[in-house]
């Protein structure tokens, strides 16, 4: 999915946030202002919002000289949504769908987003989720792939949310005999898992992690290692996470993939006829 102008003062915005984050001085952080301000007339609206992304944080880890400065905003974000896990699992002990309710637990734990401009609330969105209908709802078709697939890839997207996609991907392997591969990103960018936090969490257990090669937060298949995207092609369901995957891969790849993420801004909500907030599951 194409850039927007709105996607520019977002990005302009992230990096803002980035700072205060990491309580760098206000020479640094102007610094890092001026920087992007100098590269992003660079690019055209043919780009997608997560490929100037990659661009924009490689200068904060640049002149920060900090690969991964996220990293106690992730680990944060881990343990936190760990504290979940058992209410969690007690809604899907007694859930008479568990599927949907796996599918609802995980795309809740989309509000996990440094990147988003607007935030959410997990508690708040945990306890409304499972009586909130998915906007644009393709379950019954994924449900139905589900029982004739034998590969089955879940494209992560947070740190955090990765941990509520655990328990997507057992439920999965619970209800359909199928090999499960989870891709996380090459390198750390903003707050996306990569290899380190997936191997950490429980994932290990029912999926095949893959380390895309991807310096982007999104499967960006510019970028993609041949073995990921042999993976993703082969695949008989691909579930993608996050607005980042969704603006990398929507109207780009030439494969089916079902979407799954809350609206986190006007740009999507527009692309899909849908409002921030609403949460999606489709098949495009």
């Amino acid at each position: 999915m194409n850039i927007k102008p709105d996607c520019l003062v977002c990005l302009f915005n992230q990096a803002l946030k980035t700072t205060k984050l990491l309580n760098l001085d206000d020479e640094t952080s102007a610094k890092i202002l001026f920087e992007i301000a100098k590269i992003l007339p660079n690019y055209s609206l043919n780009y997608t919002p997560p490929q100037i992304a990659k661009d924009t944080y490689k200068l904060i880890e640049e002149i920060t000289n900090n690969p991964d400065p996220l990293s106690k905003a992730k680990e944060i974000s881990i343990q936190e949504a760990k504290k979940f896990k058992p209410f969690l699992y007690e809604e899907i002990k007694n859930s008479d769908d568990k599927l949907l309710t796996a599918l609802k637990i995980a795309v809740a734990g989309n509000v996990i987003d440094f990147g988003a401009k607007k935030q959410f609330n997990l508690e708040n969105i945990l306890n409304e989720i499972f009586n909130t209908s998915f906007k644009i709802d393709d379950y019954l078709k994924l449900k139905e792939q589900l029982k004739i697939a034998k590969k089955v890839v879940i494209i992560g997207d947070n740190c955090g949310e990765n941990i509520f996609d655990v328990i997507l991907a057992d439920v999965l392997k619970s209800l359909y005999d199928i090999e499960l591969f989870y891709f996380v990103r090459g390198k750390p960018i903003i707050n996306d898992v990569t290899i380190k936090e997936a191997n950490e969490s429980d994932m290990p257990k029912f999926a095949t992690i893959i380390d895309t090669g991807v310096p982007t937060p999104g499967y960006d298949l510019k970028y993609a290692n041949e073995k990921s995207k042999k993976i993703f092609n082969a695949a008989d369901v691909v579930i993608a996470k996050g607005m980042g995957n969704f603006e990398s891969l929507y109207q780009i790849t030439n494969r089916e993939v079902f979407y799954l993420f809350i609206v986190k801004c006007n740009v999507v909500a527009s692309a899909i006829n849908a409002n921030e907030k609403d949460i999606i599951l489709c098949k495009k």
